[in-house]
């Protein structure tokens, strides 16, 4: 991405104040991946400042080992990691020459330095980690991590479901019961995990205690009636659904030379009200429709 598209320290934080105008209460830094900023601390330290209700960060987990510290001082909330595989050799493969090592240190300093309700986020595909569900699960259990199982999403160049890679919640349902016995249900008075969002939740036996598993199933068992989100890309390009590829660009409003700072915030919360008026009933992530949209995950973040 050109680098004069990004938006600035100012203009994110101005952007976060008009959300809040529209009732955004939870902000959450995403991918790519926000740690390879290096006004990251600040980012989090401005906008820590702006009375959210949490303040979160979803990371690969290559650069947490040394930023997990800071950026608990900075303000942060809450971590969430992604990691779609135990093996070495197969993550160098999948994250083309990360490093498991490092993510692991990442992990344990997350622990170390107090984050609460760290997630673990896995994106399940078939013959590439699904008999490893069971061991991602029991690693993030042992490590007191919320594990977390995603389907494939159809994105990028409006690729299909229809691959051999896809895995549904339903599959991964029976592979985590073989490893951990029946599903069993989160009963209503047991408090809302903070930053759920999509997940659905269901438990699992683990030792003498019934824990959280969360599963995203954007494809097989769509949330679209309950969705509430929408996503902000580096570049100022505001998206009501990951489903499809219309974009408000905020960025334009916020450096228009023509307003004044008041009606520049009015400005985008018209925008954004507009946005959340025309939010689609339903993405169109089909197992027998033309597929996806063309913008990749890793330029918008999840």
């Amino acid at each position: 991405m050109v680098r004069e598209k990004v938006l600035s320290v100012d203009e994110l934080v101005n952007i976060v104040a008009a959300l809040k105008r529209v009732g955004v209460r939870r902000v959450r830094l995403t991918g790519g991946e926000p740690s390879v900023r290096k006004d990251l601390l600040t980012i989090v330290a401005r906008l820590a400042k702006q009375g959210l209700d949490e303040l979160s960060l979803s990371s690969n987990g290559e650069l947490l080992s040394e930023l997990a510290a800071p950026l608990r001082e900075a303000g942060l909330s809450r971590v969430n990691i992604s990691l779609d595989t135990l093996d070495p050799e197969r993550f160098r493969s999948i994250t083309r020459h990360g490093n498991l090592e490092r993510v692991l240190a990442g992990i344990e300093r997350v622990r170390a330095v107090g984050f609460p309700h760290t997630k673990l986020n896995t994106v399940a595909l078939r013959s590439f980690n699904d008999h490893e569900l069971g061991k991602i699960c029991r690693f993030a259990l042992e490590h007191d991590l919320t594990p977390r199982f995603i389907e494939l999403m159809p994105m990028g160049s409006g690729v299909s479901v229809d691959r051999p890679s896809f895995l549904s919640a339903a599959e991964i349902r029976d592979l985590l019961t073989a490893e951990f016995g029946p599903i069993l249900p989160i009963h209503e008075e047991q408090p809302a995990l903070p930053g759920g969002g999509p997940a659905r939740y269901v438990g699992l036996r683990f030792g003498h205690e019934v824990r959280r598993v969360g599963l995203i199933a954007a494809v097989s068992e769509p949330f679209c009636d309950t969705c509430n989100r929408v996503r902000l890309s580096a570049s100022g390009q505001l998206h009501a659904c990951l489903g499809y590829d219309e974009a408000i660009d905020l960025a334009a409003i916020v450096r228009s030379e023509t307003s004044a700072p008041r009606d520049c915030a009015q400005a985008v919360v018209t925008a954004v009200q507009e946005a959340l008026l025309h939010k689609r009933a339903r993405h169109g992530f089909t197992h027998s429709g033309c597929g996806g949209p063309q913008k990749h995950m890793v330029s918008i973040g999840g």
